[in-house]
């Protein structure tokens, strides 16, 4: 994979670095070992894994799909990954405090709900870049306030992670894994799928007419490596 920062993907002007190369998908090593491969690896991956590999099953398939289709989840082991996963982008990123401490205590204790300034939009997403963000913050003109968001994108879907629901950022268009946050951590939900609300490739992380948005180092996007003629 190439690996570069999003404004490469954004038609920004400025020329970037050159791409980091990554091989087998993009990588952080940024979280502990309990966190990667106790809470990550074996345990919310694999519900995360059947969850996209459900989604992917049915996109490229034959069969005719309803607007609405249903794969079987585990919402809290779903919800925990993504942010697991996306707290890793960068390094050193961890910062203490009530938000922090919060977070972590839910992502490492699954007997906790989770936490109600929290939202996690998922939709699917058909596309081949793989966009990851963290502490990112949108502005709507028309809404008052700003949004910090998180975001994940890769074939077949896409996870937005929203901090505090601020008011004009509730997209019900999209289904929320934060509306079975209190449900137990085993117990196996159908999860709605929305196939007629699609948005375009690069929503939300491309500025539109009426917002505009701030990026850190913690925003990359990345595509397959092209082979170049030596």
């Amino acid at each position: 994979m190439e690996v570069n920062h999003l404004t490469s993907v954004l038609g920004a002007d400025r020329p970037g670095p050159k791409p980091r190369i990554s091989q087998n998908g993009v990588k952080f090593r940024t979280l502990c070992k309990r966190c990667n491969n106790s809470a990550l690896g074996l345990n919310c991956d694999l519900a995360f894994n059947d969850f996209t590999q459900g989604i992917k099953s049915y996109l490229t398939s034959s069969i005719k799909l309803p607007s609405v289709m249903y794969v079987s989840g585990k919402p809290g082991k779903i919800a925990r990954a993504v942010f697991g996963h996306l707290s890793a982008v960068g390094v050193d990123r961890f910062h203490e405090g009530d938000r922090s401490d919060e977070m972590m205590e839910w992502f490492l204790d699954e007997s906790l709900p989770m936490p109600s300034r929290l939202r996690i939009k998922y939709w699917v997403y058909p596309y081949k870049t793989q966009i990851l963000i963290r502490d990112s913050a949108i502005r709507d003109l028309r809404a008052q306030d700003a949004a910090v968001f998180w975001l994940m994108k890769f074939f077949p879907v896409a996870f937005l992670v929203l901090w505090d629901s601020p008011s004009g950022y509730e997209y019900p268009q999209f289904a929320d894994l934060a509306r079975w946050g209190n449900a137990d951590p085993e117990a196996e939900i159908e999860l709605p799928i929305y196939l007629n609300s699609v948005p375009h490739e690069r929503w939300p992380e491309a500025p539109e007419d009426h917002s505009f948005l701030l990026y850190g180092e913690g925003a990359v996007a990345a595509n397959a490596r092209i082979k170049r003629r030596s």
